[in-house]
């Protein structure tokens, strides 16, 4: 694989940077970054034009020029973590001449199935494949039967010509949802599966039928397919954060955690801006999409869907059964989630955070661009300042994903029982 080696100036200050990347599979480098003189914003796309060997450079404030002498070194990488900003020394361009490549090649083989699935496939999987899952999915919350059958069958390796509604609710579901799992296949959120929820609760049936009835009649089918419905739409702007996002999504495959990381590697292909935006929209629909998660915890931890954890006490705002708790705040139904009692709803409280949500709503956080360094500040005195690096805050977004996924796994899960009904 070839290291380019590109100069681009920046178009306000005109300082020069030597950007560095390793063509690899990627047709299209992202890039992102402030300038380190006048802290211009340059961002924009470096193309691989393959079939005519050359690169096509589509930057904003900032051009392309020849050479190799720069103020400033920037490693690119689309795949995987690489050098922030540093400056043009001997020391910096020897200690850069080392491709995030060289250093995160997969070696072993849960790595090198990260690689080919991640890296490799997921890419071109988004980019040829996800309109038509999108489109089946528009089908199905539409209730257009016929059309959706059919679509489904182009896709199916033994086709049936009839299906049940379950079959199709379940042959939707493996089509929206295999590639999200195939991300966190290594570390998925929890233990329990839908399977192990599915078998306990045919026990609460057998044992506690008044408890097990009042589940089922939480949800009709069109409430659940509306939740559905907004999930769907985690998972479409996941995908186009995708490749922004990429870098921690493989790491985690290939077995390595971000605290391996040295705090000069970050991301150079994208904005906090950016990432913040789909953080804020995931913890919006995740939370507003939490009482299926909370209802099922409520029977299997304590006995009755409007069972909430009395220890929890926020003051006024205690939720003394399902209602109450719908009518709660997200912040505040976090801290009901968050429940370590939990067997399903705890993991929310790893990704979502209000001491993150609230910062990023109120404008109350500050971003270095060159260290990629995230200060979030509290507007009270009993919540200390947080930080956290800009790679760090992605896994969040990669981590959220997750749980949308099993919220998504839940709706399927009570639809079906339902239906059995």
């Amino acid at each position: 694989m070839a290291v380019n080696n590109v100069v681009v100036k920046c178009d306000v200050c005109e300082a020069k940077v030597l950007i560095k990347f390793q063509v690899g599979i990627l047709d299209q480098y992202p890039v992102y970054y402030s300038c380190p003189s006048c802290s211009t914003n340059i961002y924009g796309n470096i193309l691989i034009i393959r079939k005519e060997n050359r690169l096509d450079f589509q930057l904003h404030n900032a051009t392309y020029e020849g050479g190799m002498d720069g103020e400033y070194i920037l490693v690119l990488s689309g795949e995987f973590p690489s050098f922030k900003m540093l400056p043009f020394t001997k020391e910096t361009l020897m200690i850069t001449s080392f491709s995030p490549f060289i250093r995160y090649s997969p070696h072993s083989g849960q790595a090198k199935h990260a690689y080919d699935v991640l890296v490799q496939l997921l890419p071109s999987f988004i980019d040829d494949e996800w309109k038509k899952i999108e489109r089946i999915a528009n089908l199905y919350f539409n209730d257009k039967e016929t059309y959706l059958e059919s679509e489904i069958e182009k896709l199916r390796k033994s086709p049936r010509i009839d299906m049940s509604p379950y079959e199709k609710d379940s042959s939707v579901s493996k089509l929206v949802t295999t590639m999200f799992r195939s991300m966190s296949s290594n570390n998925p959120l929890q233990n329990i599966t839908t399977t192990d929820l599915d078998q306990r609760l045919s026990v609460i049936k057998q044992t506690n039928l008044n408890s097990y009835e009042e589940l089922i009649q939480v949800f009709s089918i069109e409430d659940l397919l509306y939740i559905q419905k907004e999930l769907f739409s985690v998972f479409n702007e996941f995908t186009n954060h995708y490749r922004y996002l990429s870098p921690v999504v493989y790491l985690e495959g290939m077995g390595r955690h971000l605290s391996e990381l040295e705090n000069h590697e970050g991301l150079n292909t994208v904005s906090f801006d950016r990432l913040d935006r789909l953080y804020q929209n995931m913890y919006e629909t995740l939370l507003s999409n939490s009482t299926i998660s909370i209802m099922l915890d409520n029977l299997i931890v304590r006995g009755s869907i409007n069972c909430m954890n009395p220890s929890i006490n926020r003051g006024r705002n205690v939720a003394g059964n399902l209602q109450d708790y719908i009518s709660l705040t997200k912040g505040q139904k976090l801290n009901y989630l968050s429940d370590n009692d939990n067997v399903i709803s705890h993991v929310f409280a790893g990704p979502l955070s209000n001491d993150l949500r609230n910062p990023i709503g109120h404008n109350s956080y500050s971003y270095d661009p060159n260290t990629q360094l995230i200060t979030f500040r509290s507007n009270r005195n009993s919540q200390p300042t947080r930080r956290m690096y800009l790679i760090e805050f992605a896994d969040k977004c990669f981590q959220a994903m997750k749980i949308n996924l099993m919220l998504w796994d839940l709706t399927v899960l009570i639809k079906k029982l339902i239906e059995e009904e």
